[in-house]
């Protein structure tokens, strides 16, 4: 998703299928590859589904069908696409791959590594799955580092891991995302196209800051709450689901710039849905509780977006609704 690039969390999102696929109606996937490419991603999905409706074998076509339902954001019906092609077709690494990936975005690794898994299984050589394998296992141990400690917050051993583990992640470069349709080619390959805004990285890495002093479990239990919740809320903004983005936010969330809540959340659905891609990264989130029925996290927030990019140190309230804790207030602190 950045000229479309994305961080290196997931190498390669969509890889072309090269060879392995059957070509049987150039003309209509060149149409519907056209079509892909100048964003009618609408019509393409209905030369596709007219072509399958005849050639429902079409492995190629149903790739194709794939990456437009990942363009269109309609996720569901895209892992969906891969995983009935994994069933018909378990020779083939890519759609494993491209499940994975999905996977991935929704924070599932166990799924994204029994999917990456199989497609090695088929295709023992095939790169992008070795290095996405690898990038999986990074996300689970900063995911189970991430949770250790919270629970044991004077532990500078798993502290120092996660640090390595920021460090890894800050020096990765970034890689193309390839989101074409299956080509003609002897060796599966990654064209670089522009990426679907459907899809982001996974939940970047998090390093909680150090209490001042060993806190008690109930302070545990809510600080726990308010980091799942600042997660969530991070990766939902960078897949740009937009209502994932908003249920973060309290129902008495109170502005900073004076409007209601319904205004807010008026401009914030079109501020979220209108770039073609967004990544948002939270560094060094340290949580305070306040009392039981409020706390406050501040962290330092890297935006990036195809057409702007902010970092700022950010403050938010968050109250708890609905049995999870919500964002009651959110402030810049600073523009770093």
């Amino acid at each position: 998703m950045f000229p479309i690039r994305k961080r290196h969390l997931l190498a390669s999102l969509l890889v072309a299928a090269g060879a392995i696929f059957s070509y049987p109606a150039a003309a209509t996937m060149a149409e519907a590859r056209q079509a892909i490419n100048e964003g009618r991603y609408a019509q393409a999905l209905g030369i596709l589904d007219r072509h399958l409706k005849a050639n429902p074998q079409d492995a190629e076509a149903r790739f194709s069908r794939g990456l437009v339902l990942v363009r269109m954001q309609r996720t569901d019906e895209a892992i969906q696409v891969f995983a009935d092609l994994t069933r018909d077709f378990p020779q083939l690494p890519e759609p494993y791959n491209n499940l994975a990936v999905l996977y991935a975005q929704r924070g599932d690794y166990e799924r994204a590594r029994d999917a990456l898994e199989a497609a090695l299984s088929t295709h023992p050589s095939y790169s992008t799955a070795h290095e996405n394998l690898g990038d999986v296992y990074t996300a689970l141990a900063t995911a189970a580092y991430n949770r250790a400690l919270v629970l044991d917050r004077d532990n500078d051993a798993i502290r120092v891991k996660l640090n390595l583990l920021n460090q890894m992640e800050a020096t990765t470069p970034t890689t193309e995302v390839a989101a074409t349709a299956p080509a003609e080619t002897a060796t599966p390959v990654a064209t670089p196209t522009p990426a679907p805004t459907a899809v982001t990285t996974p939940t970047p890495v998090q390093t909680p800051a150090p209490a001042a002093e060993p806190a008690p479990v109930a302070d545990n239990t809510i600080s726990d709450g308010v980091t799942r919740t600042l997660f969530g809320w991070a990766s939902a903004w960078s897949n740009q689901n937009v209502d994932g983005y908003l249920d973060a936010y309290h129902p008495d969330f109170d502005p900073e710039d004076g409007s209601t809540r319904a205004q807010w959340a008026r401009v914030r659905r079109a501020r979220v849905s209108a770039p073609d891609s967004i990544n948002v990264r939270l560094v060094e989130p340290s949580v305070e509780v306040v009392s039981p029925d409020e706390a406050t996290v501040t962290f330092i927030q890297i935006y990036e977006s195809d057409s702007y990019s902010d970092r700022v140190r950010k403050r938010l309230v968050m109250r708890p609704a609905g049995g999870e804790w919500k964002i009651y207030r959110e402030a810049v602190v600073a523009e770093l």
